[in-house]
């Protein structure tokens, strides 16, 4: 059996796995990553969903040198409206006190094709796609993560495999998890309406949809939508032709982006949530999915995950300036605590406001008008909020 030794083995090439192997080979560490599909080309990726990027983030990515090349396929968000059932319940954030933006949606893949364009030029970086791990052993200092016909040997496994992570399994870390037997319908299409680079957040009593501003599509203005609602619902939603659709929309929507002209992409996702208990095992940390996952009502999700593969680059830059061993005890530990806090924190804020906002009850009706004014009304909170929806706080 072939042995390839490498400082860091990471087991997922997507977003956050390719992410934290981009991130640690600027640190000059030998990295390896596990992908179990093919080579990554744009042509062949088939997700239309795509991502919020929050100011956090983003600052992140242009520490990393990653930004410039995403920057071109992102459309800033510089207002955010937050809607319960109807207009006149209203809740309006920006960010004009700091001068920024909220965030940026980005597609999937433009931010997968920035990484791997970088990835490729990392000669310390090599992806074994098309493999699955079968195996994992211990010995002194040293993880073996073993495939068909080869093992991988490191001080460190970062687990970056997703919701449904194998390395989990493996490991049987104990999770808390939540299934909402809903799901996402998720869907792109151009309007007739400028969309002035506002997010909208409409709550309804099966779930909330947001609207989220994109750059435009052969010049006509864009947006995407993520509506969560009943399995059946959305099932037949999505079956049904684009002219009704849209009419289904467009009132959903209250016109808040006009008339919906083309629907270009549609996908449906199955509603889950889960947070491990622990964020590391035995020489092994898990990040993003692998780790945590949320409601959809926040959109924070990949920006938490960002948020483990930054708080990993300034760990190994830390351990390593001080001589101390990547991988052991202390520094899985270390990033543990650095980072499950956070986690919990949005696990219970997303199960939560989904709870309030879906809630028919009178009281609770009247409670959320009261709150969104108070909340309007004070802007020491509503600037609490607008910093927590740009991951800074």
């Amino acid at each position: 059996m072939k042995e390839i030794h490498s400082n860091i083995n990471i087991i997922g090439g997507g977003l956050i796995g390719a992410s934290v192997a981009y991130s640690l080979s600027l640190l000059g560490l030998k990295i390896t990553i596990i992908e179990k599909n093919k080579p990554y080309q744009s042509k062949n990726h088939e997700d239309t969903r795509t991502i919020a990027i929050s100011e956090g983030t983003k600052n992140f990515l242009a520490k990393i040198d990653l930004w410039p090349q995403i920057e071109k396929f992102a459309q800033p968000i510089e207002k955010i409206k937050i809607i319960d059932r109807k207009p006149s319940n209203e809740l309006k954030f920006d960010n004009k006190r700091r001068g920024s933006n909220l965030g940026y949606i980005v597609k999937n893949k433009e931010v997968l094709n920035a990484l791997y364009k970088k990835l490729r030029e990392r000669k310390n970086v090599k992806v074994f796609n098309n493999s699955s791990v079968k195996s994992f052993e211990f010995e002194d200092d040293t993880i073996s993560t073993f495939l068909d016909n080869k093992s991988l040997n490191s001080s460190l496994v970062i687990a970056a495999d997703g919701k449904n992570s194998y390395v989990r399994k493996v490991f049987k870390t104990p999770t808390f998890k939540k299934n909402y037997k809903k799901s996402a319908f998720v869907t792109t299409f151009t309007h007739s309406k400028n969309h002035n680079n506002t997010a909208y957040e409409f709550f309804y009593k099966d779930g909330p949809l947001a609207i989220l501003p994109m750059l435009n599509f052969n010049n006509e203005f864009t947006s995407s939508i993520i509506w969560t609602n009943n399995n059946e619902y959305l099932n037949n939603l999505a079956e049904i032709e684009n002219i009704k659709l849209s009419q289904i929309l467009n009132k959903q929507t209250q016109k808040s982006v006009g008339t919906i002209s083309k629907i270009l992409t549609k996908q449906i996702f199955p509603l889950t949530a889960h947070l491990n208990t622990s964020f590391y095992e035995n020489r092994t940390v898990y990040v993003g999915d692998s780790a945590h996952s949320f409601h959809p009502i926040a959109g924070q999700g990949w920006n938490l995950g960002m948020s483990d593969v930054e708080s990993i680059y300034n760990l190994v830059k830390k351990y390593r300036s001080l001589g101390i061993e990547v991988g052991g005890n202390s520094f899985c530990e270390e990033y543990h605590n650095n980072n499950f806090y956070n986690a919990y924190r949005l696990y219970q804020i997303t199960d939560k406001l989904d709870n309030i906002f879906k809630s028919q009850n009178i009281l609770f009706s009247l409670g959320r008008r009261l709150g969104l004014g108070f909340i309007q009304n004070n802007k020491k909170l509503s600037n609490f909020i607008s910093d927590f929806a740009m991951g800074i706080n």
